[in-house]
């Protein structure tokens, strides 16, 4: 009945996946790769491979489809590998996944779908996969979320400060796609101690301007800038880049008003300010908060699983001969 479900190229596509063995010859199973002692084989490789290669085949372009699959294969190998590092701890830990467990998992994700358990079973048997396939892929996917709260969970700890950075990261992202119009103040920064005292003059300035002087008087009294000084300054509306590579980054974390801090570059000392920008589509913070937590704690638990991973590969011989 599941063969009706394939087209004729991928169903033969499939077939020429199992190893041509001869009436009467021995089955030599190739290694595809070692961990520990437990070799992964050519044929599990293959199996597992069948929901990716009909996606592959039916959604992507032909000229595209060789590299497509050589990258699929490299990537699920790697899988497979930690998946087997995950299984080698678990059962040192007696961590296991019961037949129940599988079944409420199953139940669970048919019900967030809003199907049944008969649709979700079809739909993984239209990706090439049997019953029992898919629920050896649901029982892996528990073994690992269960050893992610015993390793794992514990160590990813966001913070206040986390949580602005990322933030910030967004604002800079959208930055950088719009205008933005500010001041400049430059000094000529020589060396020694002539250098030393334009630095000490660089924060005198800019103490100033964050206590209320005029950036524009004071740009006109020392900026060494003669494009600007006569215009206290102002650089008009211009693109998020062009002022040099460490100007810029600074730049685009600086919110409407702020005023850097000095930027030193090419013997010059630049400190810059805001005086507005384009309006920005991301939510003020308060409001996007939990949201943005959840972000960090996302991209930090990705962060430590690696960790994690590399752990786990201490000590453990692997050998991937793809």
């Amino acid at each position: 009945m599941r063969r009706r479900l394939l087209s004729l190229p991928i169903a033969l596509l499939l077939a020429g996946l199992a190893l041509a063995t001869p009436v009467g010859a021995t089955v030599v199973e190739k290694v595809v790769a070692i961990v520990g002692d437990q070799p992964i084989l050519l044929s599990e490789l293959n199996e597992r491979a069948r929901p990716y290669l009909i996606k592959i085949y039916s959604g992507v372009p032909k000229m595209q489809q060789d590299v497509a699959i050589a990258e699929m294969r490299v990537e699920l190998i790697k899988k497979m590998v930690e998946e087997r590092l995950v299984a080698i701890s678990a059962d040192k830990l007696s961590v296991t996944v019961t037949t129940k467990e599988v079944d409420d998992a199953i139940k669970l994700k048919a019900a967030d779908e809003r199907k049944s358990t008969a649709e979700v079973m079809a739909e993984s048997a239209r990706l090439g996969m049997t019953e029992a396939d898919y629920r050896d892929e649901v029982r892996r996917e528990l073994l690992f979320g269960k050893m992610l709260e015993t390793r794992v969970r514990g160590r990813v700890r966001p913070s206040e400060d986390d949580a602005r950075e990322y933030y910030q990261r967004l604002q800079v992202q959208e930055r950088r796609m719009q205008q933005w119009h500010g001041a400049i103040l430059t000094l000529k920064l020589p060396d020694g101690p002539d250098g030393e005292r334009v630095r000490e003059l660089a924060d005198s300035i800019i103490k100033q301007a964050r206590n209320g002087v005029d950036f524009a008087f004071l740009a006109r009294k020392y900026s060494a800038d003669a494009a600007t000084r006569d215009k206290g300054g102002d650089l008009g509306w211009r693109a998020a880049t062009g002022l040099g590579k460490p100007l810029d980054e600074a730049i685009l974390r600086l919110d409407r008003g702020e005023i850097s801090e000095p930027l030193i570059a090419d013997s010059t000392i630049t400190i810059v300010k805001i005086l507005d920008r384009e309006q920005s589509q991301i939510p003020e913070y308060d409001k996007v908060r939990d949201a943005v937590w959840g972000r960090v704690r996302d991209e930090l638990m990705q962060k430590q699983i690696k960790l994690w991973l590399d752990e786990l590969k201490q000590g453990v011989y692997i050998k991937v001969q793809l």
